[in-house]
């Protein structure tokens, strides 16, 4: 699975605009390819003679024209043409990190292909730009209930569907069987709640004098603090009523007890958690120096050679009646609000994520149960624990445009707690108020 899901900045539209034009860029209009073609289609499925009407899709190279997936890219092709006489498909892609900028200045610029993958961070400048078909309108609510709700959840806008989730992903616990057995505890019992998270953390650094951490935190990645721990409960840091209004809800005993709980692990967690990443987290852990974190597939991705020592579980949760849960992130498919053949793009969205195509044009994990249960992940073992995560994942707050600020005032505030030992009353007081500036901004 990729490892950009959920850590990829908001850029917004016109300063990317400005800064590419002014580079020479962004005439990529819909009738013309600057990046890579996609694949040709293959045989069959003649199309009547005359003009036809074009469709493009704009995504990735990664995935367009990598050789594993550009075959099924022309089967796709194919079969929409031949199931929609008069229309032919261009599949257009860039590098992912040429594709990043290049899919926001062909929206700013007014050259928007048909439709496109399209960014979870990136999601709400697009949406309340108003660059985005209303999904819903047409294919109705039944349509999105095998999607999963966490992911479904990032592409809503104003209570519209206004994407299809194409990709996620999820965190789990990662715990060392090892070290659980020489600090005296069961192997095969890993947390299960914050309390046990905290006392079994305790348990292991007092068990080997403080020389292996009882827990990693990544704190230097400047993100929300083991997000996936908060997300396992039934709390969000926002709320959006039906009239976009924004209300921060961290005065509340969930927040609390989490922000409490990251204070009590204090004591267990590794001397550098304060500047270390995801990355080198994952390497300490694989080099026996952390008991337990909290990570995606990129902790056995870095560290091909790690032992078989460690176990998976799902995301320690608030307590015992509390619902599971993880973060997650993704990719969607979105038609583009100024296609000319808005029905035929929304067709081809459409089938990019059903059961036939979803799992075989990418390399990340399908964002409904249908597609997840033909994908090589629900039958290979070593995703057993994150095929069971996955459906629960979500992000901490609904998608606004403030949701980056917002998530680097929780940042702040953990740090605050955890580094200058702030009470997490005056931390909580301190949370909302920023909440609360930051989204009545003119």
């Amino acid at each position: 699975m990729r490892k950009w899901f959920g850590k990829l900045s908001l850029v917004l539209l016109t300063a990317v605009l400005t800064t590419v034009v002014a580079a020479g860029c962004g005439n990529n209009s819909a009738g013309t390819n600057n990046g890579n073609s996609g694949p040709a289609p293959a045989d069959g499925g003649a199309a009547p003679s005359g003009k036809k009407e074009k469709l493009t899709y704009y995504g990735f190279s990664e995935w367009v024209t990598d050789p594993a997936y550009a075959p099924v890219f022309g089967e796709l092709k194919t079969k929409f043409e031949t199931e929609n006489p008069g229309f032919e498909v261009e599949f257009q892609s860039d590098p992912y990190g040429t594709w990043e900028t290049k899919y926001k200045v062909m929206f700013a610029s007014g050259n928007a292909p048909d439709l496109f993958i399209v960014n979870n961070p990136d999601f709400p400048t697009f949406a309340n730009s108003g660059y985005l078909l209303d999904m819903g309108a047409t294919l109705g609510e039944d349509y999105f209930k095998d999607f999963f709700p966490g992911i479904l959840s990032m592409y809503k806008w104003n209570g519209k569907n206004m994407a299809l989730p194409y990709t996620t992903d999820a965190r789990v616990l990662w715990y060392n069987k090892d070290i659980f057995k020489q600090a005296g505890l069961d192997p095969e019992k890993p947390p299960v709640t914050w309390s046990e998270l905290k006392a079994d953390a305790e348990t292991i650094t007092k068990a080997t004098d403080g020389k292996v951490a009882g827990f990693g935190l990544d704190l230097g990645l400047k993100e929300f603090p083991a997000q996936s721990l908060y997300t396992a409960s039934d709390s969000s840091i926002i709320q959006v009523d039906d009239s976009g209004k924004i209300t921060p809800t961290v005065n509340a005993p969930v927040f609390k007890d989490y922000l409490q709980l990251l204070k009590d692990l204090k004591p267990s967690l590794e001397p550098d958690y304060a500047t270390l990443d995801h990355l080198k987290l994952g390497t300490l852990f694989a080099q026996q120096k952390v008991a337990m974190v909290i990570a995606g597939t990129w902790v056995t991705d870095q560290n091909p050679d790690i032992q078989p020592f460690y176990g998976q579980a799902l995301v320690p949760k608030y307590n015992e009646s509390a619902p599971d849960g993880s973060f997650g992130g993704g990719f969607g498919i979105a038609v583009s609000a100024s296609s000319k053949h808005p029905q035929e793009a929304l067709k081809l969205a459409q089938m990019l994520t059903s059961v036939d195509f979803n799992s075989r044009t990418m390399s990340d994990v399908p964002a409904n149960n249908a597609s997840l249960a033909i994908s090589k992940f629900a039958t290979d073992p070593a995703y057993k624990i994150f095929m069971d995560q996955i459906k629960s994942a979500r992000q901490s707050q609904p998608k606004t445009l403030f949701y980056k600020d917002i998530d680097s005032s929780v940042y702040d505030t953990v740090s605050k707690v955890l580094l200058k030992d702030q009470a997490v009353d005056d931390a909580v007081t301190e949370l909302e108020s920023a909440i609360n500036k930051i989204t009545t901004q003119k």
